[in-house]
């Protein structure tokens, strides 16, 4: 369980150095907290974070569940593919809006893979 420990703590690190990206779309680009909308690419900027807060809450349970009931290495490396993900996601995203579908599919996959296959390991082990 330590490799998704560890996967999990990059997972928060990445959220952390989003967060930096958009504080500095924000001053690059003039918008004054609190505001949330105004130049375009610090919009993306922010919604790349703001999407991966979302994904982090389902991702980081089922990474762990997954881990214990299933198989941690699996986990872990189910989890590098999701960080991978969330950095393609954010490129694309940033660079025009129509570039995000490759990340934020990198990122769902592995989600899903974790949600189902957790779910699966909890249900066996009550049966």
């Amino acid at each position: 369980m330590d490799l998704v420990a560890l996967v999990a703590l990059l997972a928060l690190v990445e959220y952390m150095a989003f967060g930096v990206l958009v504080g500095r779309a924000r001053s690059r680009y003039g918008v004054a907290a609190p505001a949330i909308t105004g130049h375009p690419i610090f919009e993306r900027t922010m919604r790349v974070q703001q999407n991966t807060l979302e994904q982090l809450v389902v991702f980081i349970p089922a990474l762990f569940a997954f881990g214990h009931y299933l198989s941690a290495r699996l986990a872990a490396g189910l989890g590098v593919v999701f960080l991978i993900g969330r950095i393609v996601y954010l490129r694309g995203y940033v660079e025009a809006p129509e570039k995000r579908e490759a990340g934020a599919r990198l990122s769902a996959l592995p989600i899903g893979v974790l949600v189902i296959g957790a779910l699966f390991g909890a249900l066996r082990a009550l049966f």
